[in-house]
């Protein structure tokens, strides 16, 4: 036998590591809402970052356990893997609009400086039919943290339902949305629209045109 010519053994292959996505920045939309914001340039940006698997940016978690709790449980962290740290807060603005879902704030960078932005829900009348088509809902935007004052007369709040229609959200009866958010205010919005029972993103455009945030949401009375 031609030794020269002897297949040596291969050495293991080192294991793989797929760089993070950072999903503290980008969400991704749920399966309907990205057959929806196609027709939509404002949420083109979104579409093309956000666009894998069905987490949504800036998930809120406790702290992952740190290699000595791990050693405690299942023995000692593996040194080829990376330390895991807890995810960091999303963070949008007109130029690079950022893509959550309720409950998990996003940092809104403005003009004139940042403020944080919530939603939640949506909620339900009580005489909402089980299995209704079309759901009469309720958001809560909370602003919170301005830096400077945040101006909420030319702001829109929108639905963008999963059939594409977009819903524009107003002022729950006998209320009226602000003029501002003053630096140090925590103000909740309680916006209302009738929309289609199923997914859609609830969408903030600080100037009136351009989308800063979205959120996923779901409506259903299942």
């Amino acid at each position: 036998m031609d030794i020269a010519r002897q297949q040596r053994p291969r050495r293991p292959a080192a294991p793989r590591s797929r760089p993070a996505r950072d999903v503290a920045s980008r969400g991704v939309l749920s399966r309907r809402a990205r057959a929806v914001v196609g027709p939509l340039g404002v949420l083109g940006v979104l579409l093309s970052a956000a666009v894998g698997s069905g987490l949504l940016a800036g998930c809120s978690a406790d702290p992952p356990p740190s290699r000595t709790e791990a050693a405690a449980g299942i023995g000692a962290w593996p040194t080829f893997l990376p330390s895991p740290t807890p995810a960091a807060q999303a963070r949008g603005s007109v130029a690079d609009p950022a893509l959550s879902y309720a409950g998990s704030p996003v940092l809104v960078s403005l003009a004139t400086g940042t403020v944080t932005v919530d939603v939640e829900g949506p909620s339900y009348p009580s005489t909402t039919k089980v299995g209704a088509d079309r759901v009469p809902c309720t958001f809560d935007v909370v602003l919170s943290g301005a830096t400077a004052p945040v101006p909420l007369r030319s702001a829109r709040f929108d639905v963008l339902d999963h059939t594409g229609v977009v819903h524009v959200l107003q002022a729950r009866a006998g209320a009226a949305v602000p003029d501002r958010v003053e630096p140090g205010q925590t103000l909740t919005l309680h916006l209302v629209a009738t929309v289609p029972s199923g997914e859609g993103l609830l969408r903030y455009a600080p100037d009136g045109s351009g989308t800063a945030a979205a959120w996923d949401y779901v409506a259903e009375t299942d």
